[in-house]
């Protein structure tokens, strides 16, 4: 199982695997599915759990997968800290199937480089939506410095060209780039689209 991430960085690195690296939930991505009544949805690319956490606690019946033991088990961790009940499994998202469908799907900076895992991971997405279903995927923005392991806005709307786009666009993903004092600039995009 691979646990290399965009520009050969190892998430078992990365991650403490004791609830410490769990992130808070993303409200700027997922304004879009905290308008959708709760129902099944899944993370895929779940990292320490927050997003996963987050929709729990507002409701929905929340399943995380990610290829890291370490990042599994803060996600686990965190879960228990806030007693939200969540479900977490260790697997690639390049391989792994689901059992069932999702009102929502989200892959949030987890793709893999560009090729043949990537297309996996979007298609594994695709078929893993329930019909009237939501996907939405974030990712950094391909720049010259990292022009494969990063995603451009036409990318994302091709590849997801078969479901009914809802929105696409380049973010500003830092979290506190609202700060006057010390502004900052991550560039990501983001798709949300439906399948009819």
């Amino acid at each position: 199982m691979s646990t290399l991430g965009p520009g050969g960085a190892d998430w078992e690195d990365i991650y403490a695997g004791d609830g410490t690296d769990t992130a808070p939930f993303d409200h700027q991505l997922l304004a879009d599915a905290l308008a959708l009544t709760p129902g099944a949805a899944l993370d895929l690319g779940c990292g320490g759990g927050g997003n996963v956490i987050g929709l729990a606690q507002r409701g929905w019946i929340a399943t995380g997968v990610d290829s890291s033991p370490k990042a599994i088990r803060s996600a686990r961790i965190s879960a228990e800290n806030v007693h939200v009940e969540a479900g977490f499994q260790t697997a690639d998202i390049i391989t792994w199937k689901p059992d069932a469908t999702y009102d929502l799907v989200i892959n949030l900076f987890a793709l893999p480089p560009q090729g043949p895992a990537r297309a996996a991971v979007l298609n594994l997405a695709k078929e893993s939506l329930a019909p009237g279903g939501l996907l939405i995927v974030g990712e950094w923005e391909s720049t010259d410095a990292h022009p494969v392991d990063y995603v451009t806005v036409a990318e994302l709307t091709v590849a997801l060209s078969d479901l009914e786009i809802i929105r696409a666009e380049s973010i500003n993903a830092d979290p506190d780039s609202n700060n006057p004092v010390q502004p900052r600039s991550w560039p990501a995009v983001m798709v949300s689209a439906r399948r009819s």
